[in-house]
C-alpha cells in the first residue's frame, strides 16, 4: 500500500468536498513523488517545499501567538470538517473504510510505552525543581502522576476511543513541530496579516475525537499566560470555524447535536491524554527555561482543575 493517508484519505476528503474546493484548499504539503516497496522495506516520499513559498517553522520554546493557534485550529477544522462530511453524508463507516487507520489498542500500546519512559524522568525533573525551589510545593502533582500512573493504559484507551456524534479522523499528533505558517494579506476572512497553516506529519492519523487534536495543541504549544486567558475562546474559535466549513458542504453540527458545552467537556477529558503524550516526550521540554516552566505550569494548572485527579475510564 503505498502511504494510504496519501493515496487514500486525500483524495476523498476531495472528492468529499467536490468540485468547488481550490487545489491548496486542504492544508497539507502536495505529494509530487511515492514510492514503496515491503520486501526489502524501502519507501521514498517527496513533499513540495513549503518553505521555499515562505513558510516558517513555529518557535516551540516561545509558543504559538493567538494568531498561530488561530490559524492551526483553522487549518484542522479544514480537515475534520471534510472527514465529518465524508462519514455524514456518504454514510461512511471510516474505521471500515480505512482499516490503516491507527487503531485504539496499538496506540494504546505506544503511548503506554512512552509514559513509562517519561514519568521517571518528569518525577526526577519535578523533584529537581522542590529542591531548587522550596516555596513550590510539586509534591501533590508528583502524588497525582503516581496513582495515575498504574492506570495510564486504560485512561490512554478510554480517551483516544472515538465519541459520537463527533468522531471522524484526526491527527493524534498535533503540537507546533508538526505546522508551519505564513503571513497572508486576506487570509481567514480578510484578517490582514493572519498567518495560514500548513499541518505536516500524518502518520499518526486515527479515528478518534477532534478534541484530541485540541488539546495537544494548547497543552504543548501554548504559553501558559496565553492558554489561560484565550483557551475558551480558541474552542469556541474551532468550533466556528468547523461549523462554518461543514455548513458550505452541507452538513450541519447541529443536527448532529454537538454544542459549545459538550466541546468543553470533550476538551478536559482531552487535557489529559494530551499531558500524558506530553509525558512522554518530556525530553524535548527538558533543557529550556522557557518550556520546562510552560511544563510546570501545566502541570499545575491541571492539577488544580481536576484533571489530573479526575478518574476517565479504567478499572476503578
Amino acid at each position: 500500500m503505498h502511504y494510504p493517508w496519501r493515496s487514500q484519505i486525500v483524495p476523498d476528503l476531495l472528492a468529499a468536498g467536490g468540485d468547488t474546493l481550490e487545489s491548496d484548499w486542504l492544508p497539507i504539503p502536495h505529494c509530487l513523488h511515492a514510492t514503496y516497496r515491503a520486501s526489502p522495506h524501502h519507501s521514498v516520499l517527496v513533499l513540495e517545499n513549503l518553505k521555499a513559498q515562505g513558510y516558517k517553522s513555529a518557535d516551540f520554546a516561545e509558543g504559538l501567538s493567538l494568531d498561530q493557534a488561530k490559524a492551526a485550529l483553522e487549518a484542522l477544522a479544514r480537515m475534520h470538517s471534510l472527514s465529518l462530511v465524508l462519514k455524514v453524508r456518504e454514510g461512511s463507516d471510516l474505521l471500515q473504510r480505512y482499516p490503516f487507520l491507527f487503531k485504539t489498542a496499538a496506540a494504546t500500546d505506544s503511548y503506554q510505552q512512552l509514559v513509562e519512559r517519561g514519568l521517571p524522568q518528569l518525577a526526577r525533573f519535578l523533584q529537581r525543581q522542590a529542591d531548587e525551589h522550596p516555596g513550590e510545593d510539586f509534591a501533590c502533582i508528583l502524588e497525582a502522576l503516581s496513582a495515575l500512573r498504574p492506570r495510564t493504559r486504560s485512561v490512554i484507551a478510554s480517551l483516544l476511543a472515538p465519541r459520537e456524534p463527533l468522531a471522524l479522523i484526526t491527527h493524534t499528533d498535533f503540537w507546533c513541530s508538526n505546522l508551519l505558517f505564513r503571513t497572508e494579506e486576506g487570509v481567514a476572512e480578510g484578517a490582514e496579516g493572519r498567518p495560514r497553516c500548513a499541518i505536516l506529519d500524518w502518520q499518526m492519523v486515527a479515528y478518534s475525537h477532534p478534541a484530541n487534536d485540541l488539546a495537544l495543541l494548547l497543552v504543548s504549544s501554548l504559553d501558559a499566560r496565553l492558554r489561560r486567558a484565550h483557551a475558551h475562546e480558541l474552542l469556541d474559535w474551532y468550533l466556528a470555524s468547523l461549523e462554518r466549513l461543514c455548513s458550505a458542504l452541507g452538513v450541519s453540527i447541529d443536527a448532529l447535536g454537538y454544542t459549545a458545552h459538550m466541546l468543553y467537556a470533550d476538551f478536559k477529558r482531552s487535557q489529559l491524554l494530551a499531558l500524558l503524550l506530553c509525558v512522554g516526550s518530556v525530553d524535548v521540554a527538558l533543557g529550556d527555561t522557557r518550556t520546562e516552566r510552560r511544563l510546570m505550569h501545566v502541570l499545575r494548572d491541571l492539577y488544580d482543575e481536576g484533571v489530573l485527579t479526575d478518574v476517565v475510564g479504567g478499572d476503578e
